[in-house]
């Protein structure tokens, strides 16, 4: 919610007239987690899910993304690269939804 709130993805807006709410929860998961080093630590994980099943298209949403790489794209993406030999890196992006083009 704090990366949210400093990015100002969305704001709090009043209900159209008309329109359905969309049923929601929080769901949230603590991650125990071993590291390399030894140290163990507790992550607390929270995602806000919706009952996508009662959405009608172009009326709760007009299109719709989920941008994952499927592990053939990985594999060509490294094959490339050791054969041209070109340097590749890696990078986690803990707030993807927030920030639509990567």
């Amino acid at each position: 919610m704090k990366a949210i709130r400093n990015i100002k993805t969305w704001r709090l807006t009043d209900r159209p007239a008309r329109r359905r709410v969309l049923k929601g929860k929080w769901v949230y998961k603590v991650k125990d987690e071993l590291y390399k080093v030894g140290n163990n630590t507790t992550r607390h994980k929270a995602r806000l899910c919706f009952m996508g099943n009662r959405q009608i298209k172009r009326l709760d949403f007009n299109e719709t993304s989920a941008p994952v790489a499927e592990f053939t794209t990985i594999r060509c993406i490294l094959a490339m690269t050791a054969a041209t030999g070109w340097e590749l890196h890696q990078m986690d992006v803990k707030t993807a939804f927030l920030n639509g083009d990567l």
